[in-house]
């Protein structure tokens, strides 16, 4: 067999493969826009994990949320809901991962968290220029 036969095929073979990986790349992790805000959420398994970092460093996401029970287990399928300052909802979905990361406008907010029918609430301040965290931790069922 001719050499330059076979290496044309392994790109052309690599590009395919690529091309066949990408929809299930580009499904996981999206990027949602609503008005001002926008989120994304995951964190389940370390390349879904490694993939919200990339976005979090190249998007300008200022917020940082954390599911979990107290034990440590993370959390998925948590409600979110964001309220601004004057009592506005800006954001109302599910987040589909124990990490979510939001862009906001600066200010204050109130964020809500529930799972399993139990609410959990933190005020929050937004910085133009720097990235807040939240984390909210569930008590085990008793």
């Amino acid at each position: 067999m001719n050499g330059k036969k076979r290496s044309g095929r392994l790109p052309a073979l690599a590009l395919a493969a690529a091309l066949l990986a990408a929809p299930a790349i580009a499904a996981d992790e999206a990027v949602a826009t609503v008005g001002e805000v926008s989120w994304v959420s995951g964190g389940i398994g370390e390349d879904s994990r490694e993939r919200l970092a990339a976005l979090a460093a190249g998007f300008g996401f200022n917020l940082k949320v954390t599911f979990a029970l107290q034990s440590g287990d993370y959390l998925s399928a948590v409600a979110v809901r964001i309220v601004d300052a004057g009592g506005r909802t800006v954001l109302e979905t599910t987040s589909e991962g124990p990490i979510m990361l939001v862009r906001l406008p600066a200010g204050r907010y109130e964020f809500a968290a529930t799972v399993g029918g139990r609410e959990l609430k933190q005020r929050l301040s937004v910085v133009a220029g720097r990235t807040a965290t939240a984390v909210f931790r569930w008590p085990a069922e008793n």
